[in-house]
C-alpha cells in the first residue's frame, strides 16, 4: 500500500456514516470506548456525527456532512410555499415507552419517550410510531416536522424537512450541523433543549405567532435547499461542491503538516 504508507493514510478520505461516524457503533458510550480505529487517526473523517465541544470520536481531522436524501424528494411533492399544511407538528419514528424495556428508557435520552407521554393525546402533534412508506406525503403536509435525537444527535429526516419546507425542530443539545458558513441552522430551524420538551407547544405557538413566514421564506431558499443535495453529477453549490470545498481547507492543512506529495 505505497500511496498510504506514504503517509500513513493523512491523504486518504474516509466516509463514517454510522451514528458517532468515525467511532463505528450507534451506542454512544460503547463508541467512546471503542474510540477512533488507530488506522484511522491521520486520516479525514466525512460523519454525518457531530457535536459541539470535545468528543472522542471528533478526535480525527473530519467535515460534518448532511446525511443523504435522495436528490427527488426536491421535486417529487408541490413545492413547499403551494403545500397545504394541515398538520401542526410531525413525528414518525421510534419511541419506546415499555419500563423495561432498554431502549424505552435510554434510546434518545428519554426525549422520544417524553414527546409522546407530552403530546400523544394531543390533536395538534401528529405522532405516529409505526413505519410508513410515503411519510414524506405527511412532512410535506406539516408546520413543523420533529427532529429529537436517536442514538445520535442526527437523523435524515432532518434534510428531508427543509426539502419538504416542514420546518426542523430539532432537539439534540450540542448538536454540530453541516456547512453553517452557507446554512445560517437559526434562520432555517428551531432547536429545543431537551430538558424543555414539556414547554413544545408552547415555544411552537410563540413560532406561529410571530415569526413564522419570515423561517418558512428562509426555508423556501433553493441555494439553502441545494447545499444538503448530494447530486449526480455535481452541481455548484450542492452538498457535494461543499464537501470538497471543505476538503480543500483540510487537505492543505495536512499536506503542511506531513509535507507530502499528493495524488488525486
Amino acid at each position: 500500500m505505497p500511496y498510504w504508507n506514504r503517509s500513513g493514510g493523512a491523504d486518504h478520505v474516509f466516509v463514517a456514516s454510522h451514528d458517532f461516524g468515525a467511532c463505528f457503533h450507534p451506542m454512544e458510550d460503547v463508541a467512546i470506548a471503542d474510540g477512533i480505529p488507530e488506522f484511522l487517526k491521520r486520516s479525514i473523517l466525512l460523519q454525518t456525527f457531530g457535536v459541539q465541544g470535545t468528543h472522542v470520536c471528533q478526535e480525527v481531522d473530519h467535515v460534518v456532512i448532511p446525511p443523504h436524501v435522495p436528490p427527488e424528494v426536491t421535486f417529487e411533492l408541490p413545492e413547499p410555499e403551494k403545500a397545504q399544511r394541515d398538520i401542526f407538528a410531525f413525528f414518525r419514528g421510534k419511541m419506546e415507552v415499555h419500563p423495561k424495556n432498554i431502549s424505552g428508557r435510554f434510546y434518545s435520552k428519554k426525549v422520544r419517550t417524553e414527546l409522546l407521554q407530552n403530546y400523544g393525546r394531543n390533536r395538534k402533534f401528529y405522532l405516529k410510531r409505526k413505519r410508513y412508506g410515503n411519510y414524506r406525503s405527511e412532512m410535506a403536509r406539516s408546520l413543523f416536522c420533529l427532529c429529537p435525537l436517536g442514538w445520535a444527535p442526527w437523523s435524515p429526516r432532518l434534510v428531508e424537512s427543509v426539502l419538504l419546507g416542514c420546518i426542523p425542530v430539532i432537539i439534540a443539545d450540542n448538536i454540530r450541523l453541516p456547512f453553517p458558513s452557507v446554512l445560517q441552522w437559526s434562520d432555517i430551524s428551531l432547536q429545543v433543549a431537551e430538558k424543555d420538551v414539556a414547554s413544545l407547544e408552547m415555544v411552537l405557538d410563540h413560532v406561529v405567532a410571530t415569526n413564522l413566514t419570515v423561517i418558512q421564506k428562509n426555508l423556501w431558499d433553493p441555494v439553502k435547499r441545494k447545499a444538503l443535495v448530494f447530486n449526480r453529477p455535481m452541481q455548484e453549490g450542492d452538498a457535494t461542491w461543499q464537501v470538497l470545498r471543505e476538503l480543500e481547507i483540510l487537505l492543505d492543512r495536512s499536506q503542511r503538516r506531513y509535507a507530502g506529495p499528493w495524488r488525486s
